[in-house]
């Protein structure tokens, strides 16, 4: 709900409350409609399982000849692993750490009995243990050890960088290195099914959680090894697996229908309308400092102090901080 403010400068439109969670996440919204040469949003694909993540990338550049223009992804999904892929559209780039960060659901099965050197079954056999009797309550106590802020070694199979190369191209070339273990978080552990010796289990995690790591350790935690034997990935933030596109439906004629536009890919940030003027002051860098703007109140209503701030008719959008009683620009997504 948006009420007028007066401001120092210009009068203002803040929205206090957080964007209702739509789901779906509509595709568009009248007042975000843009031209085709300003296409831009973000496209929720729905990944097989078998390409890589940059795979994706490449057939939808190729289906979207003579291009998109700039391209990528809010968080790779290995070769094995299917489901929800944020594929993000020109200016939409420039919120991938924000998308990045959001939680992720998974619906993983771990095969128990079997160890391998990338941690799933793609990977090189390494070792075979008998597995224990164990019943689906005792497994999920075993999981529930997860559950929480825990220290987790990434698999040595990996895209994470050793002096500027990925781990697992060094693992590949018979250089594999033991990753350093990291803080990461799981929200949500559970047992969905237990048909011994495979297991499928639910995760809701924090950005930097590797589901193949989980599989490893929680094998160890029964007494036996574990692999990863399959992923989805069923949810990030807002976005979920019901609602994705298969990469191959996509089009020319259909990619601005079903493009997420920037602000309603993240609806838990306020959005602040601001006039002509107050975007030009925020596109040099200048704050805003309303007086009637009860900063302090938008913080704590949305657990945040970012916010995106945009123009009536959404030609203007920047990522903003509230504080101190100002509106400060941290990003300047796009100023047509």
């Amino acid at each position: 709900m948006s009420s007028p403010r007066n401001s120092v400068s210009a009068s203002c439109l803040i929205r206090c409350c957080p964007t209702p969670r739509p789901s779906p996440i509509p595709a568009t919204q009248p007042e975000d409609v843009l031209p085709e040469q300003h296409r831009r949003g973000i496209l929720n694909v729905n990944k097989p399982s078998g390409p890589s993540s940059y795979d994706v990338i490449r057939l939808l550049k190729a289906r979207l000849k003579p291009g998109p223009g700039r391209i990528g992804h809010a968080g790779t999904l290995d070769p094995l692993a299917s489901g929800v892929l944020l594929v993000l559209f020109e200016e939409a780039t420039r919120i991938s750490r924000l998308l990045l960060d959001l939680p992720k659901e998974y619906q993983a099965r771990i095969l128990f009995g079997r160890a391998t050197d990338t941690d799933d079954i793609t990977g090189r056999t390494t070792g075979e243990l008998p597995v224990p009797n164990l019943t689906a309550v005792e497994l999920q106590v075993a999981l529930d050890r997860f559950v929480g802020t825990i220290s987790q070694t990434p698999p040595k199979f990996c895209a994470l960088k050793h002096a500027g190369r990925p781990l697992y191209r060094l693992a590949r070339a018979g250089e594999a290195l033991e990753p350093a273990a990291r803080q990461v978080t799981a929200y949500e552990l559970q047992v969905v099914a237990w048909n011994p010796p495979e297991a499928t289990v639910r995760a809701v995690v924090s950005a930097g959680f590797y589901v193949r790591a989980l599989a490893r350790d929680l094998g160890a935690a029964v007494g036996t090894c574990a692999t990863l034997s399959g992923l989805i990935r069923t949810r990030i933030g807002h976005f979920s697996h019901e609602t994705a596109i298969p990469p191959d439906a996509v089009n020319p004629g259909n990619i601005n229908n079903l493009l997420t536009p920037i602000p309603q890919a993240l609806p838990d940030y306020p959005r602040i309308i601001v006039s002509p003027a107050e975007s030009a002051a925020l596109l040099q860098g200048r704050a805003l400092r309303p007086a009637a703007l009860s900063c302090s109140e938008i913080a704590t209503t949305t657990n945040a102090a970012l916010a995106f701030a945009s123009t009536a008719d959404s030609r203007f959008l920047a990522l903003v901080a509230i504080a101190d009683s100002s509106i400060c620009p941290r990003r300047i997504i796009h100023a047509d």
